[in-house]
């Protein structure tokens, strides 16, 4: 009894010390809170793939010098209750990607030129500021 008792403490203790890692993956205290838009950026390529979809894009800044990007958003099941489908965005499109300043750089939604809007899942899409 005594050896089950302490096996089934070790489990538990096991459990809650691996958790905060575990939770943390989720987390947001790597976005910062405002929101960047970043206009006319060409998609190059939209992977529907799991644990999260990535949009990969070109954008121009002022003198014309092309950067790559490439951002994360949700599950391709999380995003889908948004309206987002594998051919949501194709080679070629040009859109504005909204984009928290971050270390990954993940966008916070994406508005199509004739202003159709995807939100990201997991922070709600923030607010409609640019």
């Amino acid at each position: 009894m005594k050896s089950k008792l302490l096996a089934c403490l070790a489990v538990v203790g096991g459990v809650l010390a691996g958790s905060g890692s575990l939770l943390a993956h989720h987390g947001s205290a790597a976005y910062a809170s405002t929101v960047v838009a970043m206009k006319d950026v060409t998609v190059t390529r939209f992977a529907w793939n799991n644990p999260h979809c990535i949009v990969m894009f070109d954008a121009k800044d002022d003198k014309g010098n092309v950067a790559h990007w490439a951002a994360e958003i949700g599950s391709p099941p999380a995003v889908s209750v948004l309206g987002w489908t594998k051919n949501s965005l194709q080679p070629g499109d040009v859109v504005t990607v909204y984009v928290w300043p971050a270390k990954s750089g993940r966008p916070n939604r994406v508005v199509f030129p004739d202003g159709k809007m995807l939100r990201d899942s997991q922070l709600g899409g923030g607010g409609d500021k640019e």
